[in-house]
């Protein structure tokens, strides 16, 4: 388990209050109110159909909320799109299928879409190498910039999804099943850059059905369900069986 979030800063990162969302007859989200804090890791379990997917779907933008509040640092805010989330409130979202070109090097990755260029030039490329390298060594990887994203492992490819978001200073990350397509080998090396994330400031927001992941590394685990969140639960002396129990 990790150490609490820092006192200094008691106000949440981002607040929701009485969030709905429905779709045709099925409240998908159902008055869901939660704080997260700065620098904390938030687990968020359920079973399938409870609600976490279109929970964060209405923080990434991809959806949008029929009535409720969202507070970003104490200030109301709307998501009007996935861009907004990214670009205004740093709110990056890694899936389970990563949205790496695997034929591109790893520097090519982590800038894709958000290319540097010089004035009348093309792209910056050693500027962005050079970048790419420096986020990788945050990392504490391996990783080459100039190694090909398709002949790394699910490991590094997650790494690089990370980097991604550091490199463009996104302050809550959120992670689908980040160590679910991986080998049991690799899953420590994930768990780790999770860790990190929490050392440099981050805010991270796991969901994943291996539990024992989650009492790894949360420092505390929101249950959803029925569209609802039913408790949430301080990762103090928590058991695999405790969170089964609180899901079901």
């Amino acid at each position: 388990m990790s150490e609490a979030a820092p006192a200094e800063d008691l106000r949440p990162i981002i607040s929701v209050r009485d969030l709905v969302k429905t779709f045709g007859p099925v409240r998908a989200v159902d008055g869901v109110s939660l704080d997260i804090y700065r620098q904390e890791v938030v687990g968020i379990i359920g079973d399938n159909g409870a609600g976490k997917s279109t929970f964060l779907s209405l923080l990434t933008g991809f959806h949008h909320p029929d009535s409720g509040r969202v507070l970003y640092q104490g200030s109301e805010v709307q998501i009007r799109s996935p861009h907004t989330a990214r670009s205004e409130l740093k709110i990056e979202m890694i899936y389970q299928r990563l949205e790496l070109a695997p034929d591109l090097t790893v520097w090519q990755n982590l800038f894709l879409g958000e290319e540097l260029r010089r004035f009348g030039l093309g792209m910056a490329r050693s500027t962005m190498r050079a970048r790419a390298g420096e986020v990788l060594r945050q990392l504490n990887t391996k990783i080459s910039p100039d190694d090909i994203v398709g002949e790394l492992s699910g490991g590094e490819q997650q790494a690089v999804a990370i980097g991604r978001a550091i490199l463009f200073d996104r302050q809550i990350i959120i992670m689908d099943e980040p160590t679910a397509a991986i080998s049991v080998q690799k899953v420590e090396d994930v768990l780790a850059l999770i860790r990190r994330l929490r050392g440099a400031g981050k805010t991270v927001l796991l969901v994943s059905h291996r539990l024992e992941d989650l009492i790894e590394v949360c420092d505390r685990i929101v249950v959803f369900r029925h569209g609802r969140v039913s408790g949430t639960l301080e990762n103090r002396d928590l058991s695999v069986g405790d969170l089964v129990h609180a899901m079901f």
